[in-house]
């Protein structure tokens, strides 16, 4: 008789061979999402950890092959064929954008601080036939542009701007850091200036923005990680989240300090919004001295409700992301980008 174990929920269910999943979690009262039943609607996703299952009779749309690919399945168009252990999930963690490439015309290079850029870009591949662009707050596209030898470079970018704007006025912004070997960045100012025209493939990245999240949100950011962080907080208060929403923002010094006046404006349209810069040296006024980590766990509390997104210097979230699972919040309720603590999900390049 096959076993279905969800270690989670500290459950060890006994199944009939051949038996359908969904009906085996519902027999058992697993708190497991479900709706159509039919493979239509997509909500009874589950993750299957070890073993497998029998996936048949679903609609594409319900069940994408890049979420297949993770070991995601439908309970209600599965059959159990041995023991299987899984986990439930949220469907918040399995937003579906198609990934696109795009034309982009750069509209404005503005300095944010020294060296420091917001490069905002126009999509040009609009009209009537052209699908809006769409992404969640919190991901991330891979831009490239073509040097003077003609040959074209590209790196990865979370975005700065919300999913609205681009969406319904075709416009993207990202926060890039100019570095003298930068085979990108360095071409800021030089050979990417207002007018020209850069590629865009996305959207990518799962560290995005779970609307159904309810409890506090806590977004941490070093350097040009703020970008995606002003991204995802501002998109949080627009969608209504009344939950504290604070954000930690991190640098070295009182120069690398920008975005302060849009983190203004924002806690001055909503009352649940709070923010914190954070220098390491030299801190001016109305700033807090230190490092952005110790900030955050000097403040936090309530880790077992919070979610918990952090972007920017490879250093940081690697330490604050092995600290907060070190406090017991689960790897689920951890986003950050690529270079992080082990466990901890991926979000995006910056």
């Amino acid at each position: 008789m096959p076993i279905i174990s969800i270690p989670a929920l500290g459950l060890r269910l006994s199944a009939d061979a051949d038996e359908n999943l969904l009906k085996v979690l519902r027999r058992h009262r697993v708190p497991i999402a479900w709706s159509c039943k039919r493979g239509e609607c997509g909500t009874c996703k589950c993750l299957v950890e070890r073993g497998e299952v029998a996936l048949s009779g679903y609609q594409p749309q319900a069940l994408p092959a890049s979420q297949r690919e993770q070991g995601l399945v439908l309970a209600c168009s599965s059959r159990v064929v041995g023991d299987v252990q899984l986990r439930l999930v949220d469907s918040d963690d399995f937003i579906e954008h198609p990934r696109r490439q795009l034309r982009c015309r750069v509209l404005e290079l503005c300095e944010l601080a020294p060296e420091v850029f917001s490069l905002r870009l126009g999509i040009l591949d609009t009209g009537a036939d052209a699908a809006p662009f769409m992404f969640s707050a919190g991901q991330y596209a891979h831009l490239k542009a073509r040097k003077a030898d003609g040959l074209w470079v590209g790196r990865d970018f979370s975005m700065a701007g919300t999913p609205v704007r681009a969406e319904y006025d075709g416009e993207l912004e990202f926060h890039i850091r100019r570095t003298p070997d930068g085979a990108f960045s360095g071409l800021l100012g030089r050979g990417i200036v207002p007018g020209t025209e850069l590629q865009l493939e996305g959207p990518m990245g799962t560290a995005h923005f779970r609307p159904r999240h309810e409890g506090p949100l806590y977004a941490v950011a070093a350097g040009t990680g703020l970008g995606p962080m002003l991204s995802l907080v501002e998109t949080a208060l627009d969608n209504g989240k009344t939950d504290v929403v604070a954000l930690y923002a991190g640098f070295r010094d009182v120069a690398e300090v920008y975005g302060v006046e849009r983190l203004a404006q924002l806690a001055r349209r909503h009352a649940n919004f709070q923010f914190h810069v954070v220098v390491e040296f030299d801190a001016g006024s109305g700033m807090r001295a230190g490092r952005v980590g110790d900030a955050l766990f000097a403040d936090a509390h309530d880790f077992a409700s919070g979610k918990f997104y952090l972007a920017g210097s490879p250093a940081m979230v690697d330490a604050v992301g092995r600290q907060l699972l070190e406090r017991g919040v689960a790897p689920g309720d951890v986003h950050a980008d690529s270079f992080r603590a082990p466990a901890v999900q991926r979000l995006a390049g910056n």
